[in-house]
């Protein structure tokens, strides 16, 4: 008997959480109508089970916030997608899928094409346009004709896509062809107060404190070699430092909007999954830490400076210096300044929803 919902293959790159738990909560939302099954493919370990090849080459970090850009042209050379592209295939085929949703890879929008089905992108970057901006930056000295031709290649898979939904904090495509449709803010949300937080973690002792969140997402980070200095009515709440009773580490696997929620300002990376998470919960001041060679920042940043308006810099330098002081004393500062922003998160979930419904049905008629 044929199943009555809509089969979407849906494709997570595996790069950071942040693309996971966006289009994760993107599902969720939409799971409500009872329209779709979804058949998530992604290669990051938040999923159980995930795929073990990749489905695109390999964007290589350094740290949280800094790119290697040799390793990461290297990769995009060397990456074959023939073993994704045959398993994928097959199981498009054995499981009667009908369209694909993907964030951010291009193979499926050319496995979409393949089966004569539509693809829908879902983000606010291609990895063509992260390429093309790490072989720019690259030495004059480089021979940069195969890399060219690899981002090229990319484009024109990337065009296949029937529509682009475009999410917040966007930077340019390099490709023409798919319609784009703007897509409003979604979030994960707080489920827990600011005192259930900080008891379910067993610190009781923050409550009456300002707290500092310090996350960079799901990439590593060392802790710094020295402690770093805070205000002296301020705690911090840490992925890497542990040293009561200024720092309190955290495990990897907590579930962050209930900390944003529950702290006073976060220091960390600009990223899609914790910008939109700031803003959501709270509006809270956020420290960032530059990542000079990732282009994607220009749109994110963009996007907090008139969305959020209580963001604050602070340099690569005095990040590693551990000097946080006058970063944290600034975002304090700009809370007091900036009124909090009225948004109707519900309004805008349901407008996202009916967005995407919208999207599938034009692309499948």
């Amino acid at each position: 008997m044929a199943s009555s919902t809509l089969q979407i293959a849906v494709y997570i790159t595996g790069h950071g959480y942040g693309h996971y738990t966006r289009t994760t909560n993107l599902l969720s939302l939409l799971s409500h109508t009872g329209k779709y099954t979804f058949h998530i493919r992604t290669s990051s370990p938040l999923q159980t089970p995930h795929l073990t090849y990749a489905l695109h080459p390999s964007v290589i970090q350094t740290n949280a916030y800094q790119l290697d850009g040799e390793q990461s042209l290297h990769c995009l050379q060397t990456f074959d997608p023939s073993l994704a592209q045959t398993e994928e295939t097959k199981f498009l085929k054995q499981h009667g899928i009908q369209a694909i949703f993907s964030d951010a890879s291009s193979l499926p929008c050319v496995l979409a094409h393949s089966l004569k089905i539509p693809s829908i992108l879902i983000t606010n970057f291609t990895f063509d346009s992260i390429f093309q901006a790490l072989l720019d930056n690259a030495p004059d000295s480089m021979d940069k004709t195969a890399p060219q031709l690899k981002i090229n290649e990319m484009s024109r898979e990337y065009a296949l896509a029937h529509t682009v939904i475009r999410l917040p904090g966007y930077i340019p495509f390099l490709f023409k062809g798919p319609r784009i449709i703007d897509a409003p803010i979604h979030f994960r949300k707080a489920v827990r107060s600011r005192n259930e937080t900080f008891a379910d973690l067993g610190l009781q002792c923050l409550e009456g404190k300002k707290v500092l969140l310090h996350c960079f997402g799901g990439h590593g980070l060392d802790a710094p070699s020295q402690m770093p200095k805070l205000p002296d009515d301020w705690a911090c709440v840490s992925q890497t430092i542990d040293c009561p009773p200024s720092f309190y580490k955290i495990s990897h696997d907590v579930y962050m909007p209930d900390l944003i929620g529950a702290c006073d300002a976060v220091l960390g990376k600009l990223g899609w999954g914790t910008c939109s998470e700031v803003i959501g919960n709270g509006y809270k001041p956020f420290i960032y830490v530059p990542r000079g060679a990732f282009i994607e920042e220009i749109g994110l940043l963009t996007w907090m400076e008139s969305a959020h308006a209580r963001i604050v810099r602070l340099e690569v330098e005095q990040y590693e210096s551990t000097d946080w002081q006058g970063a944290i004393k600034e975002a304090e500062k700009m809370k007091a300044q900036n009124s909090e922003l009225n948004a109707d998160w519900e309004k805008n979930e349901a407008e996202l929803v009916h967005l995407v419904e919208d999207t599938l049905e034009s692309a499948l008629n």
